[in-house]
């Protein structure tokens, strides 16, 4: 655990974060008065059983939930910027820049009608300033470092030529690239509970 310099802002500071869901005939609570802070360095896990919030916690974060559909109140600051007054254009650049999210399903990560080379390359460019040579060069780099066989001829397959195993690691390499301050994860078991325990 990372102890912060006195005076030091967090990395993350969540204060209050309520969210609801709209789309029905009432508005249904999923996340109620989440508060807490992260330190740059220090990792935070969250337990809890399904429908606790996890997920919606963590999109929030990124606010990627729905916008006609859910609504958000409290606040998140990351980075010293607060999430929840970005607008569309400052939201992008701190996706993928600022915080990366490894998703559950690594098909979410990727677009299917583009190739994981072009899709980590891309979004290189966007937040790093590459050139497409450099990025390409990077991303074929993140490939070999989560050990994807065949690395070089990978960068030009779709996400839907990968197995699942590859496009998982493919999703990782895409969310390190960049290099983000923060990195959110969802860690699914389902490993049935011994008896007794």
């Amino acid at each position: 655990m990372s102890e912060r310099a006195p005076g030091e802002e967090p990395l993350v500071s969540v204060r209050d974060l309520t969210v609801q869901f709209t789309g029905g005939a009432k508005p249904v609570s999923a996340v109620n008065g989440v508060s807490f802070d992260l330190a740059r360095g220090e990792v935070l896990g969250v337990l809890g059983e399904s429908g606790s919030g996890k997920s919606v916690s963590l999109r929030a974060l990124l606010r990627i939930l729905p916008p006609r559909r859910s609504r958000m109140s409290g606040s998140i600051r990351v980075a010293g910027r607060d999430v929840l007054a970005l607008t569309d254009a400052e939201l992008g650049l701190n996706r993928g820049g600022t915080t990366s999210m490894i998703f559950q399903e690594p098909m979410l990560a990727f677009d299917p009608v583009y190739t994981v080379g072009d899709q980590i390359a891309e979004g290189l460019m966007r937040h790093t300033g590459a050139d497409k040579a450099a990025a390409r060069k990077r991303a074929l780099e993140m490939l070999e470092v989560v050990q994807i066989p065949s690395a070089a001829r990978r960068l030009a397959a779709y996400p839907h030529e990968m197995s699942g195993g590859m496009r998982q690691r493919a999703m990782i390499a895409l969310a390190l690239a960049c290099k983000p301050q923060l990195l959110l994860l969802r860690i699914s078991s389902n490993k049935p509970a011994s008896n007794g325990a």
